[in-house]
């Protein structure tokens, strides 16, 4: 280390050395309790800082941090959960050293956004799983645009996302602010949608709560919505089929997301389904009963495409095999 150069105005000192080498006396008029571990010490401030980065990142995938916040509904005072933990540690908070590092002067509050971007510099947008932040804290927010487009491009990596990346070219392009609210924006080969991140179906699990959730106009599904017990032990792709069971070449499509650019879907399936000569297309995916006479529970229900749930809803079996022989009686003619 180079030699010390006391600047009696200011309480940190110029260090030669190591560029970025920042050395700071805590004097006992910093915040600084006497018995603390900092009270009286000169420390090397950027590394303590760096520590308690690492730290804070030790801390927010520990499952503690996570625990904390959805349990205690402290969710939107996340940043305190921090600054209480690293004063436990250090004696002092991040936000105080932050503020001292900046040069700040302990004007600017510590806010999860600070910390996301703290987080990014020191270890690169990609190594920090933002993903596990996103899954597992409610109202997710940060607004740094790298951070951002690596979610939503993480998002449409997902295997509900696979058929539609490969055959419509399905990216995300760009994101823009509009009031209190941030905006993904999604295209495709003959279309595009700007949609807001949360609202984006990130795996089956999430397409199952919402399409559970109990909505005005809706036939009651609420007590079938425990995933696990849908899943029974089973695989994921017994529950959630990528194509319909019904008819083999329309795709299920769980992303709710209408890549027909608001063409009427219904009737490209109607040309396409069970003509195994006309390729394929794809339907959204929807929850069927089995016997329709009773209601949505665990051991009635099935997941099929919703061109052919609007295809039995239209009629009761006996009807449906009426109309199917009606219609092989007119192809006879023929």
């Amino acid at each position: 280390m180079g030699k010390i150069i006391i600047n009696e105005s200011n309480p940190f000192f110029d260090v030669g050395g190591k560029e970025g080498d920042v050395m700071y006396n805590f004097r006992g008029n910093n915040g600084i309790k006497k018995g603390s571990m900092l009270y009286g010490k000169t420390v090397n401030l950027s590394e303590m800082y760096d520590n308690m980065l690492s730290d804070v990142k030790d801390f927010l995938f520990n499952g503690e941090y996570i625990k904390t916040v959805v349990n205690d509904g402290m969710d939107k005072i996340k940043y305190r959960l921090i600054n209480m933990h690293i004063n436990k540690k250090y004696g002092i908070t991040i936000e105080n050293v932050y503020n001292k590092i900046k040069g700040y002067g302990g004007d600017v509050t510590m806010t999860m956004d600070i910390i996301y971007n703290e987080l990014k510099n020191k270890y690169g947008v990609n190594g920090v799983d933002w993903m596990y932040l996103y899954d597992n804290v409610d109202t997710f927010r940060v607004n740094d645009y790298e951070i951002r487009m690596y979610i939503g491009n993480r998002i449409i990596s997902n295997e509900i996302y696979e058929y539609f990346v490969r055959t419509n070219g399905l990216r995300i392009n760009n994101w823009f602010k509009n009031g209190d609210h941030n905006y993904l924006m999604l295209e495709w080969d003959i279309g595009n949608k700007n949609t807001i991140l949360g609202s984006m179906v990130r795996n089956y699990n999430q397409w199952w709560q919402m399409m559970t959730i109990n909505k005005k106009g809706r036939r009651y599904r609420g007590d079938i919505r425990d995933y696990d017990r849908v899943l029974r032990g089973r695989n994921v792709s017994e529950v959630f089929p990528v194509y319909c069971p019904v008819f083999k070449n329309l795709v299920l499509n769980y992303t709710k997301i209408d890549f027909s650019n608001g063409k009427n879907n219904i009737k490209k399936c109607s040309e396409i389904a069970g003509y195994s000569d006309k390729g394929e297309t794809w339907s959204f995916a929807s929850i069927d009963r089995i016997d329709s006479n009773k209601g949505y529970s665990y051991d009635n229900i099935r997941i099929i495409s919703q061109y052919a749930n609007h295809l039995k809803n239209v009629g009761n079996i006996d009807q449906l095999r009426r109309l199917v022989r009606y219609m092989d009686e007119q192809n006879s003619y023929f």
